[in-house]
């Protein structure tokens, strides 16, 4: 995948589905993010990736509300 954040919806959402993926042999590679290169699910690559996934939920809520707030301030 290009980027963690375009996976899932929130940290949840993106660790689940990475560890069905790996559950069907499948491999995980994000080419760019904070995280490039193939995931492990094992050891610190299964802690370092939950911490990413939660940053991306983060970083994807603030750009909502953004969003939302330049709306409703276009719409005034």
């Amino acid at each position: 995948m290009y980027e963690m954040k375009r996976l899932g919806r929130d940290a949840a959402e993106l660790t689940a589905l990475a560890d069905h993926l790996t559950a069907h042999g499948l491999v995980l590679e994000m080419l760019a993010g904070p995280l490039p290169g193939i995931y492990y699910p094992t050891g610190p690559g299964k802690q370092l990736f939950a911490f990413f996934a939660a940053m991306a939920e983060t970083e994807r809520e603030n750009i909502r509300e953004s969003t939302l707030e330049g709306l409703d301030t276009a719409a005034r």
